[in-house]
C-alpha cells in the first residue's frame, strides 16, 4: 500500500516545524505582492576538502515547503523574508538560489542571505 507523503508525513511534522515566511515573488510571479506561507528552516554545516588537505567550512541554508501549498512554487530569485516566530529569531531576507522536489510533495530552497546595507 502507497504512503500519503505530503498528508501522512509532511504535513503533520510542518504542523510542528514549519515557521511563518513571507514571500516576494520576484521571479515567480513578477509583479505580485508579497505573500506568506510557512516552511521549515535550517542550516547545516558543510566541510569540503581541499587538493592540499586543508578544510574549507561553509553553510547551506534550506527551506522546505509543502509543494501542496503553492499554486505557483518559489523559484531561483525570489525573496524570502523569515520573522520572528514562536520565540524563534528573526533570520532576515534570503534569495532564494537553487530549488529541488524530492518526487513526493516536499521541495527544498536553498536559500543565500540578503545583506541590508541601511545607512
Amino acid at each position: 500500500m502507497p504512503i500519503d507523503f505530503p498528508n501522512q508525513v509532511y504535513n503533520p511534522n510542518f504542523n510542528v516545524f514549519a515557521r511563518v515566511v513571507t514571500i516576494t515573488p520576484i521571479a515567480s510571479r513578477p509583479g505580485e505582492l508579497p505573500y506568506p506561507a510557512r516552511g521549515i528552516f535550517d542550516t547545516d554545516q558543510l566541510n569540503v576538502a581541499a587538493a592540499d588537505d586543508t578544510i574549507l567550512s561553509d553553510q547551506r541554508t534550506i527551506l522546505d515547503i509543502l509543494e501542496t501549498e503553492f499554486t505557483i512554487l518559489p523559484m531561483q530569485r525570489d525573496l524570502i523574508e523569515i520573522p520572528a516566530d514562536s520565540g524563534l529569531p528573526d533570520q532576515g531576507i534570503w534569495e532564494v538560489i537553487d530549488k529541488s522536489s524530492n518526487g513526493g510533495g516536499e521541495t527544498t530552497l536553498t536559500l543565500r542571505k540578503i545583506m541590508r546595507t541601511d545607512p
